[in-house]
């Protein structure tokens, strides 16, 4: 099934803004050739550059029938790349996985109608990749193509459902050596999140990790012994990640899932050291981001707002034209440090919001935290305005490539805007009013993974 986070990627490509809406949900959709035939499932991810967009819109509902996978070169012949190839050759996952008559009933519902799920009608070109009952009173079996250009498929049902009584409730083109897939039901708090790879790989799991006030993110790993991971959304541990990994050789490493919760307690809208002016609707959205992705909640936890202002909105729809907000909120743990989302919303009645995956990261002691990230962006076209916030004490901030300054710009109480066409690939450096060295770090345009990302994904193919 389509995960959000593949349709914002294709949105981010096309149109450079970060917002998800029915329709461009539904457009993507239709452009990766997804089809969901389940009615108020909601599929989310934990792509960091959605978190802001989850916490603004959910649920969403999608409906429409299920439809027959559209033909395509290498969908029922051909031998599949050496990427994904160890993935079609594992062995089974799943509860299921021993349960041949079961599988093999699977299998002869297929061929028995190939077209109807794009697949091969040769058994000996189909693999069953996961089979089994899931959180959610659920039941999923993923099947794929042993083909030049491989299809997964997902069958879902209630929990004991047989072969037949299965729905083909989405389908992709599978392009990577590893699957990740969540459902969740209407209320959210129902589903699972399920992630697998090929054979022959460590799978290790990390969660609640520490956010230290330097700065850096602290974690212990311990071994999955399942070798994949599956788990009920209800139940979501605060950053649980997953590793595969052989010896020192990192396969895949990224997060399962968004945790889904529920902030508790309020957010004094007021910036720290006065840096801007308050925005509580901005300050409010980026704080329930932060709750719903990570799941930082409870008496250890405080919101803060390193920076927030007026914002100008031009909408070209027109109807969130006019002055909105943004904010950059800072989640503060019991450790010192946490994750921060900067977050824009419109002037419409009911906002919307947007964010940039840029304008998140972690960060140490928000006293000596150093920002540079881009703009959310309403239209099509991304400003090349880089905003800092940086130090209370820092005045003057360097844009640097190598030895060379590109350009300086003054700030107040740590806060400026240098103008930065991008690509950009930079280091920055801030200075007190005594010219020493503050604090510096590195800034990069979205492309491969922006620079002060949470915790990046990690895929060791590419």
């Amino acid at each position: 099934m389509t995960r959000l986070s593949e349709i914002l990627d294709e949105l981010a490509d096309q149109a450079k803004v970060y917002d998800v809406t029915d329709q461009s949900v539904r457009a993507a959709r239709r452009r990766h050739r997804q089809r969901f035939g389940m009615k108020t499932a909601v599929r989310v991810t934990a792509a960091v550059c959605l978190i802001a967009v989850v916490a603004a819109i959910l649920p969403l509902s999608f409906s429409g029938g299920t439809g027959v996978p559209e033909a395509g070169p290498g969908r029922l012949d051909g031998e599949p790349a050496a990427l994904v190839r160890p993935l079609l050759d594992a062995p089974t996952r799943g509860s299921l996985a021993g349960d041949r008559a079961y599988l093999d009933a699977v299998l002869a519902r297929i061929t028995g109608d190939p077209e109807r799920y794009g697949l091969p009608d040769d058994r000996a070109r189909l693999r069953i990749l996961f089979a089994g009952d899931v959180p959610g009173k659920r039941r999923l079996v993923i099947v794929a193509g042993f083909t030049a250009q491989p299809r997964k498929v997902e069958l879902t049902g209630s929990r004991g459902a047989s072969a037949r009584r299965l729905d083909l409730t989405g389908w992709s083109d599978l392009e990577e050596p590893i699957v990740r897939t969540e459902w969740r039901g209407e209320r959210l708090d129902t589903g699972y999140a399920l992630v697998f790879g090929p054979a022959g790989y460590d799978v290790w799991v990390s969660e609640r990790p520490r956010y230290l006030a330097d700065g850096t993110v602290g974690r212990d790993w311990r071994p999955e012994p399942a070798g994949y991971v599956l788990r009920d959304v209800a139940d979501m541990p605060a950053g649980l990640r997953v590793r595969m990994s052989r010896g020192e050789t990192v396969l895949y490493e990224g997060p399962v899932a968004a945790v889904g919760a529920k902030r508790t307690g309020a957010v004094d809208p007021a910036p720290l050291y006065g840096r801007g002016t308050p925005a509580p609707t901005a300050a409010g959205s980026a704080a329930d981001a932060l709750a719903y992705q990570f799941g930082l909640t409870g008496p250890d936890v405080h919101y803060v707002v390193l920076w927030s202002d007026a914002f100008e909105v031009d909408d070209p729809n027109g109807t969130g034209t006019g002055m909105g907000q943004i904010a950059t909120v800072m989640a503060v743990t019991a450790d010192g440090g946490g994750p921060y989302i900067t977050i824009a919303t419109d002037a419409s009645p009911q906002p919307n919001a947007r964010n940039h995956p840029t304008g998140e990261g972690v960060a140490g002691d928000p006293a000596k935290a150093l920002i540079a990230m881009r703009l959310p962006h309403f239209t099509a076209e991304a400003s090349d305005a880089l905003q800092i916030i940086g130090p209370p004490a820092a005045s003057r901030a360097e844009i640097r490539q190598g030895d060379t300054v590109v350009t300086t710009t003054p700030l107040d109480d740590g806060v400026g805007r240098v103008e930065l066409p991008g690509p950009a690939d930079v280091t920055v450096r801030v200075y007190d009013e005594h010219g020493a060295v503050l604090a510096e770090r590195a800034f990069a345009d979205v492309g491969a993974t922006p620079a002060g990302s949470v915790e990046p994904e990690l895929k060791g193919w590419k």
